[in-house]
């Protein structure tokens, strides 16, 4: 009778115990994909493209997925948990002074976006003594945070190994650790939350020694420039993941330069990387720098990386300066008509009018900044200056589908190292030219010859399209 009873008890206790156990396996049985997790039964919506032309809707490339038994059914062709709808953009560029981010300047722009590069070597201080200067500390990237409340931030990862005359780290090295480690506490961890693109290099067959973007015995046969900006990709994917901030900020590669010559395009290195970029799922896009002499070049650019990806492009630096440099190389005067106006000698050489007369850069030069008028037709008269060059960038820009392009901000007094014939002036591309141009009538810092009406345009014509 005991025993019965025992047993009675047993078997009522086990039927109270069945129905909890596929309630916990429900609860432990769980799925995840692209970043996301869902509980047992739980559905949401899955897209099969992270991203949609202006003028398309995510919703047509959209269909709910269900997680049954720890896994997602469901159409697998739809496995990305964010997908945005890409706006055209047209912000303004820094570069490596993110410090130069003026309210002021900013709110004469009217732009939405911004674009900086973080030098990652130039702020690993103890490895590099003597690099230190006031305007590499991090702390200046305040004013790029500030912006980036209002605004989209792009940020370029700048890695110059070829400065420092360094070879690329070894997967999995001290070395590279140590470089990844620096990149997350000290830089993604203070500007990533802020960013809508990481680019995870900036120009790389430019900041990478020769022999790093041939294939090496080494590295088994492979290019090490190639590896690493894949390593330093899929580690910045990784961060971005871990950190929940992967839904708010994209990936591009790049950025690459010179894509409108026979010779980068034939290069193995670039062709590898573009193809890998083109092919990798974590990848968003594709960043180019434009520094062009025609504006067909721009045109072969855009035409090569249509045919090689349909991700999509963004372009965060543009200019014609192999143009400005060739011409200065070959004796440009002053001329005629233009010295006669302003009281210059028509023989003067334009790069001496440059670097002497208002930079005040050599000796016995004592240096003027001129008025807003003369500077304007000085560009006015060059025969090689491209007339209404961010305009007609534009053009070709829409033409290809560009999702967004970046121009350079604010002129810097040049230093002696950048005035050399040999070097790019890049002191001459610019939205605002305050170094050599005196200010306005109210104090207001001046605007350069066309590119600050052409930006302007640009953005008027962008928001009456919405």
């Amino acid at each position: 009778m005991r025993i019965g009873r025992i047993l009675t008890l047993f078997l009522a206790g086990l039927l109270l115990t069945l129905p909890a156990l596929p309630q916990r396996a429900r609860a432990e049985a769980s799925c995840r994909l692209d970043g996301a997790t869902l509980g047992e039964g739980a559905q949401a919506l899955f897209y099969s493209a992270r991203w949609v032309h202006r003028g398309q809707s995510c919703e047509a490339v959209a269909r709910p997925r269900r997680c049954d038994g720890g896994r997602i059914s469901g159409d697998s062709h739809y496995t990305y948990r964010r997908c945005i709808e890409l706006e055209e953009f047209l912000g303004v560029n820094v570069n490596r002074r993110p410090d130069q981010l003026d309210p002021a300047l900013l709110a004469r722009t009217g732009t939405d976006w911004i674009r900086a590069s973080a030098d990652v070597l130039r702020y690993t201080e103890p490895h590099h003594p003597g690099q230190k200067s006031q305007k590499w500390q991090l702390s200046d990237w305040s004013a790029y945070t500030a912006a980036a409340q209002d605004r989209s931030a792009i940020l370029n990862l700048m890695w110059d190994f070829k400065e420092l005359k360094e070879r690329l780290p070894r997967p999995g090295s001290a070395r590279e650790s140590e470089l990844f480690a620096f990149l997350d506490t000290r830089i993604l961890d203070r500007l990533a939350p802020s960013v809508r693109i990481i680019t995870t290099g900036n120009e790389p067959f430019v900041n990478t020694l020769e022999k790093d973007q041939k294939p090496d015995p080494a590295w088994g046969g492979a290019i090490p420039l190639v590896v690493f900006y894949q390593r330093v990709t899929e580690h910045v994917d990784s961060y971005l993941r871990q950190r929940g901030l992967r839904d708010r900020v994209d990936i591009y590669v790049g950025s690459f330069t010179r894509l409108h010559t026979q010779e980068m395009r034939a290069e193995p290195a670039a062709r590898q990387l573009l193809a890998w970029a083109a092919g990798t799922d974590y990848v968003d896009g594709i960043d180019l720098h434009t520094h062009v002499q025609t504006l067909d070049q721009i045109d072969k650019t855009l035409a090569f990386v249509s045919k090689a990806t349909d991700k999509p492009v963004i372009v965060t630096e543009l200019s014609f300066i192999w143009r400005m440099r060739k011409a200065l190389r070959e004796g440009d005067r002053l001329g005629r008509d233009f010295a006669a106006r302003w009281g210059r000698d028509p023989n003067r050489l334009t790069h001496a009018y440059l670097i002497c007369d208002i930079f005040g850069l050599q000796p016995g030069c004592a240096g003027r900044k001129v008025s807003q008028a003369e500077w304007d037709d000085f560009f006015r008269t060059r025969d090689w200056y491209i007339d209404h060059f961010l305009l007609r960038s534009e053009e070709i820009f829409r033409r290809y589908g560009v999702r967004g392009a970046s121009f350079g901000l604010e002129q810097s007094r040049p230093g002696p190292e950048q005035i050399a014939l040999d070097s790019r002036p890049w002191y001459l591309g610019f939205l605002f030219s305050p170094a050599a141009v005196l200010p306005g009538p109210g104090g207001e810092v001046p605007a350069n010859y066309q590119y600050l009406d052409d930006f302007l345009a640009i953005q008027a014509a962008r928001r009456a399209a919405r």
